[in-house]
């Protein structure tokens, strides 16, 4: 963000930002010249996002920056990440012969049916696949996740009525 079009305060927290996280901001540079010179850029694991009508402005900045930027980390977690989150998931419920179900995921979220009597069994398996995520990741894709990740776990009857766990 360059400030254009934001307020001062907006444009001020972006440049604080960008000179605190250095590197966020040369490999967002980085993305950009990588879409304008093959028209599609590559994240960690492989999975490659086209901008067949991406362009330099005449001011150096990318057209479709927000998307170039957002592409990498939210593919990254949704299309990389939950999937083998579901695999982990999937192969515990059935190594502890669980009755509890995966029934849907919603963006970077799983959800189970979780029978009654399996809550704190459940919960482990979530923690256990919580404390593994990194070498999980590495096992899969190779990479060295260095941020922080975490699963969160809320409970409830339905959506409306969830606690946190």
């Amino acid at each position: 963000a360059t400030g254009y079009g934001r307020t001062k305060a907006v444009a001020a927290y972006y440049q604080h930002f960008t000179d605190k996280y250095k590197g966020v901001a040369k490999w967002h540079k980085n993305l950009g010249d990588e879409a304008v010179r093959f028209l599609k850029i590559t994240n960690v694991s492989g999975r490659q996002y086209a901008f067949p009508e991406v362009t330099r402005r005449s001011n150096g900045s990318v057209s479709h920056f927000t998307m170039i930027k957002n592409y990498p980390v939210q593919g990254f977690a949704t299309g990389d990440i939950v999937p083998i989150i579901l695999l982990e998931i999937e192969k515990h419920l059935e190594i502890d012969n669980l009755h509890s179900l995966l029934v849907n995921t919603v963006h970077d979220s799983v959800v189970l049916d979780v029978h009654p009597a399996e809550e704190d069994a459940v919960l482990g398996i979530i923690k256990d696949i919580n404390d593994k995520l990194s070498v999980i990741i590495q096992s899969y894709y190779d990479i060295d996740v260095n941020v922080p990740m975490l699963l969160e776990a809320k409970i409830g009857n339905n959506w409306l009525d969830t606690k946190d766990v």
